[in-house]
């Protein structure tokens, strides 16, 4: 029987055929390995950034429903001490009536008095009156509509309290008298030293409450209005919130405006007769403790918003 032996041309046609198929073999499974372990890395690479991103979103919800959460509980809180609280002052005007308030009164020659130490003479009084008609029409027309378009640019504040935006006339008389006993003082200069002739408050929640004083400072003076002072007051216990006072340029009035939320503005007005008293300096020493205990106990329940303390005094204190 014949044996073909394979011919040696064909023996190296397929040995190369074989190799090729090998080499190839070999190359496919380097590429995919390759092709791998770059499809690998690159995922490794991009894991941490977006691990990063999503513990940093966690994070990011987890404070804001903690700070919802935490708003949410101090208005609960305020809300169920409220009736107390009313209820301690009525009792407190019971253990201390009120003292009987001199009634102010215009003389027939024009003059105008208040009390003993209070007086202005006709000449002061007219221009005292003046005075007062002048600044609700200023405030009516120039400071008002630009408060308004400061409101309208974020639906997260309000204005508050508007029916009290001009100090009532006698009241107003009564402060430039107190002013108007130092020597050389004109009426104008007495109107200029009152910081609340002028009064509004921007209403905020408190979990947009720093946001909103810090952008609505910017805003205003973007209105046009000078900042003279601002006084963050809520790491005190006798009142809480943030006072400033303002000016218009062009004509020297004189405003203030007052930054609260809901609570802390519900504690200014349970408050306010008391601090009135303690401010008459009429209150006799064992009352006067009662009433800073008053304000103290009011302010306990007022919770302080996050971010407060981003709020810088101006002019800013600073060591040394």
């Amino acid at each position: 029987m014949r044996i073909d032996q394979p011919d040696p041309a064909d023996s190296g046609a397929e040995a190369e055929r074989r190799g090729g198929t090998e080499a190839a073999a070999e190359r496919a499974p380097r590429h995919e390995t390759e092709a791998a372990t770059g499809a690998a890395a690159r995922r490794e690479a991009k894991a941490p950034v977006g691990r990063a991103e999503q513990i940093a979103a966690h994070l990011s919800y987890r404070e804001t429903v903690s700070v919802t959460v935490r708003a949410a509980d101090g208005r609960a809180a305020w809300a169920e001490a409220l009736p107390e609280l009313r209820a301690a002052w009525e009792e407190h005007k019971e253990r201390y009536p009120a003292r009987t308030r001199a009634a102010p009164q215009t003389a027939p020659d024009g003059s105008w008095t208040s009390g003993e130490h209070r007086r202005l003479d006709p000449e002061q009084n007219t221009e005292a009156t003046k005075a007062h008609a002048d600044l609700a029409d200023e405030a009516g027309r120039h400071i008002l509509p630009a408060l308004r378009r400061v409101e309208a640019a974020d639906p997260d504040r309000q204005l508050a309290g508007l029916k009290h935006m001009i100090k009532g006339e006698d009241r107003l008389k009564e402060k430039m008298a107190d002013f108007l006993r130092a020597p050389g003082i004109t009426v104008r200069q007495a109107l200029g030293e009152v910081p609340d002739a002028v009064r509004f408050t921007f209403r905020y929640s408190a979990e947009r409450y720093s946001e909103g004083v810090l952008v609505d400072v910017n805003r205003l003076k973007n209105e046009g209005f000078e900042l003279i002072k601002l006084k963050n007051l809520w790491h005190t216990d006798q009142y809480k919130g943030v006072n400033s006072q303002w000016r218009i340029p062009e004509t020297g009035t004189r405003f203030e405006m007052q930054f609260h939320t809901p609570e802390s503005l519900d504690a200014k007005e349970v408050t306010h007769e008391a601090y009135e008293r303690i401010r008459s300096k009429t209150a006799v020493p064992t009352e006067e403790r009662d009433l800073e205990n008053f304000q103290r106990r009011v302010n306990g329940f007022v919770s302080t918003p996050p971010g407060t303390d981003q709020i810088k005094d101006y002019p800013e204190k600073t060591d040394g």
